[in-house]
Parts: C-alpha cells; structure tokens; sequence
C-alpha cells in the first residue's frame, strides 16, 4: 500500500516534466512501469497470467502512442486518482464507517483516540475530503479549458500546493491543540510510512 502511494505521488511530477518538455511518453512509460510493479508485486501465482496481463499493459501503451490520444490519458489519470480519493473518504464518513483520518490518527499516535481526538479527526477527514473535490473540479475546468501546458501547471503545483497545506496546516494545528501527544514532523512521516492499514 506504501509503496504504491509513493508511485503515485511521483506520477504528477513525471507528467508535468512529460509535457512541458514535450517527452509526453515519458507519463506513459512511467504509467506501464507502475503497472507492471503491481502485477508482479500483486499475489499472482500464475506466470500466464502475469505474462497476459504484462502484454495487455504494453500493448494498450504502444496503442495508445500510435493513435495519439497520450495526453487524454494523462490528464485522465489524477481526475481518476481524485475521484477515488473522494469516494473512499466519503464511504468513511457515512454508514457508521470510521473516517479515514482517524485511522490514519490512531496508527500514528500508536493508542487508541479519545472522544475529543474522534471528532477531531474526522472533521479534518472533512477537510481533506472537500480538498479532494476541489482539485477533482479544477483539474476537469483546467483539462476542458486550457491548453496542457497550463493544465500541467495547475495540476501539478497546484495539487501539490493544497496538499501541503492542508497537511501543515493541519499537523501544526494539532501540535497546538493535543500538546501531550505532540511530535515532530519526522517522527509524524516515519510512523505513517509503517502504518498497514486494512
């Protein structure tokens, strides 16, 4: 899960590189790369199948190079990423479900949370959710709209701007307001790296 959250995170970077210096099948090297990792990381036994499913993942990237639609696939992937995120946020908050961030919370605190840490914490689930929807609406105005090069601009930097935001602003609020269980920023990144979440 660690590992493949970290390929992901790479993926804007390598997309905005692709375009702007006009490699755009640098994003889709990197795209059968990441899939392939998954394939043979995944709990597949069966090298026919791994071997199919490797030629699957190729052939749609030489197809997709051949008939030029490169950039419709790269500008889909984080809309598709957001989309997700946003759906596995909102199922965490309804139907009695434990929000995300109090997971994320407890496995970093290593003890479980209070009453006054559950609430909290889903209330900065909130907080990432409606960050997730308004990158998921921008990257589709900025796709329909503008031209690549600003799309990758703005998708790029600007996801990675909100992002860091709302993660420092909202680990230097909890600092302030949990002082008994406050860590440094460090600390804070090494034990989300070793969190299994299920």
């Amino acid at each position: 899960m660690g590992k493949i959250a970290i390929w992901a995170a790479f993926y804007p970077i390598i997309a905005h590189i692709g375009v702007q210096t006009s490699k755009i099948y640098l994003p889709i090297i990197y795209l059968v790369i990441i899939g392939l990792f998954l394939i043979y990381s995944s709990k597949i036994k069966s090298w026919t199948a791994k071997g199919f499913l490797t030629t699957v993942i190729i052939a749609t990237a030489l197809i997709i190079t051949i008939i030029g639609k490169e950039h419709l696939v790269i500008q889909s992937i984080p809309v598709l990423i957001l989309l997700a995120l946003i759906l596995i946020f909102s199922k965490s908050l309804v139907f009695k479900g434990i929000p995300i961030i109090t997971v994320f919370a407890s496995c970093v605190d290593e003890k479980p949370l209070n009453n006054k840490k559950k609430k909290y914490t889903r209330n900065v689930t909130i907080v990432w959710l409606i960050g997730f929807i308004y990158m998921f609406v921008q990257n589709i105005f900025t796709t329909i709209w503008l031209s690549i090069e600003s799309w990758s601009w703005i998708s790029s930097v600007g996801s990675y701007t909100v992002i860091a935001l709302i993660m420092l602003g909202e680990f230097s609020y909890r600092n302030r307001e949990f002082k008994h269980d406050k860590i440094s920023f460090k600390t804070f990144i090494m034990r989300l790296s070793r969190c299994k979440f299920k």
